[in-house]
This record gives structure tokens, C-alpha cells and sequence, in this order.
């Protein structure tokens, strides 16, 4: 089966042959997206749907404009319906803006699908966007539900998304795209291989593909079996937790011990997600399990998370919510940093430094063994951030440039070190370190405001 013909079966497998039927299509003028418009507008007109071209200029790029300007082009001689929207500049925040201009992507195609009642949402994701994801998140370990890649087909607002194109390599698509004349552009930053998925993207998937050439093949094969198993287990796990539950949803010890050793787990993690709302690891879950079979402990409560306790009597498992305790504001001006505490620091200001993340929106940031012992104390007129070019920034000129009121800057706060160079303007800036700095990253919190800082690269 060729390419062009998987394409169209992945179509058909959708409904979306049909041309009393509308779907958006996004389009960012790469040569993924530009293959994807080529492969839909060359459809039988019988079979092709209505198309509605979506398109988000990010304002990230010198070269954004002229490529809307293209693509504005390009649908005016192919008599294309097009949207286009600006995220603009003072929009994009000041760290995570790739998650940041994912979420102002999807929520404009959710608009554009809505606006004009179209049935899906098509995208341009290959099988190397699903290798370069599966390899991502085995390096960062975690629950195997995690190595799920991406879905070929979910729902999505109103409709459906759909990727028609993940049985096609890159490679594929780069070929299609010279044999067809399919003018696109190349985003430079592609290149950039600071990125993590660029490193994967232009060092470990060539590697691998020279092992083995058909590597993505395998890992869509890979990805497919772990989805069925998954499904599998959803569904058993669905059969058996009726039968461990008391009529108002409690665990029964007894009934629950009693099922097959490995279903123990995924029938005690899915109760919790249920009274919850939460999601746990099965790995993170182990030590509570132990607990709950121990007959030397036949009753006891223990802080589960930052939210819930787990109660256990003898015959009966509980949630309860967490009373939690934050420790007072000190009355003296510096106040030492106990790590993997939160500490209350102003009378509306509680922040903390944690070994990992604390569960709360939280900066990774680089420390040095001599930083130790870190304080919080209000700010001086003296104290200035490290900016990424090598130059600094007064704090005051922080505040300034934040729009605090005059009369509310004395109530900041900063994080300093042990000789007293500030590393966190709180609420507002850190200082900038290299990902190579120190031996030792923590995690730097803050709630319930908002976390807000320059981007550190790690």
C-alpha cells in the first residue's frame, strides 16, 4: 500500500471521504502541513470535504509574516477558505511559551471548527513526530500509560481530531513534497538542537534508523500493542472494582487483597483516580500498597498527597482530605529556606524550594553547593538579577518594569543565597543560570499566585 493510499484509508477509517462534510485543516507552511493540504486538495472531488484552512502566525519568528502573507496567497489561487489569527507579543509569557502557544493554537481551531461546523480538526503529525515523542517520554521514565504516542484519531471540541499522516516518515513526506512541486517552508529553529526533541529529532532517530530502517515502523507497531493492552487492563479493571467497594465507595481491605497479586495494583490506583480526581503513577503508588497489606499496622492514616490522606481500619480503606499546615511567618526579617517545605513568607505569600516538583506550577533552577544556606528576606535597594546575556537588572528596576504600585514594593520578598546574591525576585524574576551551573537543581514554588520568571535553560 503506498503512502497516498494509507492516507486516504486513514480518511475513510475517519468518515471524513465525504464533501457534504467540512473539516480544518492546520497549517503552519511547513512541509509537513503544505504535504497534507497538497494530499487533500488533490482528492476526487467526490470524496473531498469541505476544507477550511487554519492558520496561527505566532509572532515568534522574523519570518512569521511573510509566510502568513504565502499562505494568504496560496489559498487565494486555490480558492481556499482561510483563517488566520496573531498571537500577539505581549501575549506570549515569559516561560513555557511552547505549552502557552499550543493551548492559543488549539483554542483558535476549536473557534474555527465551531464558526463554521466542521466535523474534524486535521493536523500534520508523522511517524517521526511519533517516534521523537514515544523516545521523549521513555528518557523521562513514569507510568508505561505514558508511552502512549499520538492518537491517529480523538475527539476534540465539537468534532474529532484526526492525524492522517502518522504512517508517514518525514522522509516521505519530504519526497512527495520534490516530486509534486509542494513549496513550504523550514522553521530554523528546527535546528536548534539545545531542544530536547531537536536533539532526538537530528541525533538519536538517524542513529536508530541506520540500526534498523524500519524503526518507526516498529515503534507504531510498539505503540499499538501497548494501546490494546492498556484497553485491555482499562477494562478488567472496570469488572473488578464493583466487586471490592462498599455501597458508598469505600475499599474493602479483605475483598481487595483477595484479587490476583497484579491486579491489586490497577484496581487501587483506578478507586483513587475515582475519589480523587487525580492521577497516580503505579510505581508511586507501591509503598502505599505495602501499607495497606501490612498486618502490623491494621489501622492508621497517612498523607497520601499535598490534598488527600489515606485512612485504613481494619476491615476498610478511606480518603480523606489533607489538613495541611504552613508553617507561620517569622517574625524575623531573614528567614532560613527548610527544603521540601512550604514556607510562609508575607501574610498572602507562601513559596517554597523543593528536591522535586511540588505539584504546584514550579521553576527548575540550577544551585551551587556554596549557595547553601538560602534565606528569604525583603528586597534592598542594592539587590540586582543576573540577565541570560551576562548583564543584570536591579530589582527595583524589576518592579518598576512590572507596574507594582510604590506603596506595595517594601512587601517583596526575594530569595537569596548564602553570600547574598539574589536568585528569586518572588512573584516576578529569577536570576539566570546555565543548564551546566552548580550540581544541583531544585524546584522554585509558589502559591496560590501565579508563578512568574524568565525562562531558565536547563
Amino acid at each position: 500500500m503506498t503512502p497516498v493510499q494509507q492516507f486516504n484509508r486513514q480518511l475513510a477509517a475517519a468518515g471524513l471521504l465525504d464533501p457534504t462534510k467540512t473539516v480544518v485543516v492546520a497549517i503552519s507552511t511547513g512541509v509537513d502541513s503544505m504535504v497534507l493540504l497538497t494530499l487533500l486538495q488533490r482528492l476526487p472531488t467526490q470524496q473531498r470535504p469541505q476544507l477550511v484552512v487554519a492558520h496561527v502566525n505566532h509572532q515568534l519568528r522574523a519570518e512569521s509574516d511573510a509566510e502568513a502573507a504565502y499562505l494568504q496567497r496560496y489559498c487565494d489561487d486555490h480558492d481556499l477558505t482561510l483563517r488566520v489569527t496573531r498571537w500577539p507579543q505581549a501575549q506570549h509569557p515569559q516561560t513555557g511559551v511552547e505549552a502557552a502557544g499550543r493551548k492559543f493554537r488549539y483554542q483558535f481551531f476549536a473557534d474555527v471548527m465551531r464558526a463554521s461546523g466542521a466535523v474534524a480538526l486535521l493536523t500534520a503529525h508523522h511517524a517521526n513526530d511519533q517516534a521523537e515523542t514515544f523516545l521523549m517520554k521513555l528518557a523521562r521514565g513514569g507510568d508505561l500509560a505514558q508511552l502512549t504516542g499520538i492518537a491517529g484519531q480523538r475527539p476534540f471540541t465539537v468534532g474529532q481530531l484526526v492525524r492522517p499522516l502518522l504512517t508517514w516518515p518525514k522522509a516521505a513526506l519530504y519526497a512527495y513534497a520534490d516530486r509534486q512541486r509542494v513549496r513550504f517552508f523550514e522553521d530554523a529553529t528546527n535546528q536548534d538542537v539545545s531542544f530536547t526533541r531537536n536533539r532526538i529529532r537530528h541525533r538519536v532517530v538517524p542513529e536508530l534508523t541506520t540500526v534498523n530502517p524500519e524503526f518507526l515502523g516498529h515503534v507504531a507497531g510498539y505503540e499499538r500493542q501497548l494501546a490494546t493492552l492498556l484497553a485491555a487492563q482499562k477494562q478488567m479493571v472496570a469488572q473488578l472494582l464493583p466487586t471490592v467497594l462498599t455501597s458508598n465507595t469505600k475499599l474493602q481491605l479483605q475483598a481487595w487483597a483477595a484479587l490476583p497479586t497484579l491486579w491489586q495494583a490497577p484496581v487501587f490506583r483506578e478507586w483513587l483516580q475515582q475519589r480523587t480526581g487525580q492521577l497516580y503513577s503505579l510505581a508511586k503508588l507501591a509503598p502505599w500498597q505495602r501499607w495497606l497489606v501490612n498486618t502490623n499496622q491494621p489501622t492508621g492514616r497517612r498523607q497520601l498527597d499535598a490534598d488527600f490522606d489515606l485512612v485504613k481500619t481494619v476491615d476498610m480503606i478511606d480518603v480523606s482530605p489533607h489538613k495541611k499546615r504552613v508553617k507561620k511567618l517569622m517574625p524575623a526579617e531573614k528567614i532560613m529556606v527548610d527544603l521540601n517545605q512550604w514556607q510562609k513568607i508575607t501574610a498572602g505569600q507562601t513559596v517554597g524550594v523543593f528536591a522535586s516538583p511540588p505539584g504546584f506550577a514550579a521553576q527548575p533552577f540550577r544551585l551551587a553547593a556554596n549557595d547553601w544556606p538560602l534565606s528569604w528576606r525583603p528586597w534592598q535597594p542594592d539587590d540586582r538579577v543576573t540577565l541570560r546575556g551576562g548583564g543584570h537588572q536591579s530589582v527595583r528596576r524589576i518592579l518598576i518594569n512590572h507596574k507594582v504600585p510604590r506603596a506595595a514594593r517594601h512587601q517583596v520578598m526575594v530569595l537569596v543565597n548564602a553570600t547574598g546574591d539574589v536568585l528569586w525576585v518572588v512573584g516576578h524574576k529569577f536570576t539566570y543560570r546555565k543548564r551546566e551551573f552548580g550540581t544541583q537543581t531544585v524546584f522554585l514554588a509558589s502559591k496560590p499566585r501565579e508563578l512568574k520568571g524568565v525562562h531558565l535553560k536547563r
